[in-house]
């Protein structure tokens, strides 16, 4: 008789977790739900996380925007990305396909509802969205001379026009890749003014 393998056990965990909570959100949904989705015993739930806390507390750093931009890493940003537009529209990309798979915007907005509640939680997103607009406004600046102030001004709003997408992309009725554009756009007309001043 072949066993599970202790990662494909606490994959499944994770996975029906998810789709639990992005359908029902944090507070609605039991352990005993996610056991049953799992297919496993309450007792192995146990192995893996010692509270749903914990497992809403990995969940929340899995499904932060900074894990939403693996180019923000790329030590060599401006040979791979020869403009800032190409490298913010890499980025915008990278964000909106990350959200549109497995939940994750679902679970990222029960989580911004959750984080008042949860100590641990809030310092998880604090912590990820300070890493985030410091890393992306330094980015900024290996393109652009302006001051990191202005650099910060802009990412924060690239990002929160991306987060705003993923709320309301129904209701504004462009495609992706058109607002994408006008967003880029936006923030080097913002950068463009911030040179001249």
């Amino acid at each position: 008789m072949a066993t599970k393998s202790p990662g494909k056990t606490r994959e499944k965990i994770v996975s029906s977790a998810m789709e639990l909570f992005a359908r029902k959100g944090f507070d609605k949904t039991t352990v005993d739900e996610i056991v049953a989705k799992a297919g496993v015993a309450k007792g192995t739930f146990y192995l893996y996380f010692k509270s749903k806390d914990d497992l809403i507390k990995e969940l929340t750093f899995e499904t932060m925007p900074i894990m939403a931009m693996p180019s923000l890493n790329d030590p060599y940003i401006t040979v791979s990305f020869p403009t800032l537009e190409s490298y913010l529209l890499q980025l915008g990309k990278e964000f909106l396909e990350f959200y549109s798979e497995n939940y994750r915007a679902q679970i990222f907005f029960h989580m911004l509802s959750l984080r008042e509640r949860m100590k641990s939680v809030n310092e998880i997103y604090s912590q990820s969205c300070s890493e985030l607009l410091r890393e992306g406004a330094r980015r900024i600046t290996a393109y652009v001379k302006v001051g990191f102030e202005d650099a910060l001004i802009a990412f924060q709003i690239f990002i929160a026009s991306l987060m705003h997408y993923l709320h309301a992309k129904e209701c504004l009725g462009f495609s992706q890749e058109y607002y994408l554009k006008k967003v880029v756009g936006a923030v080097l007309n913002h950068l463009r003014l911030s040179v001249s001043v």
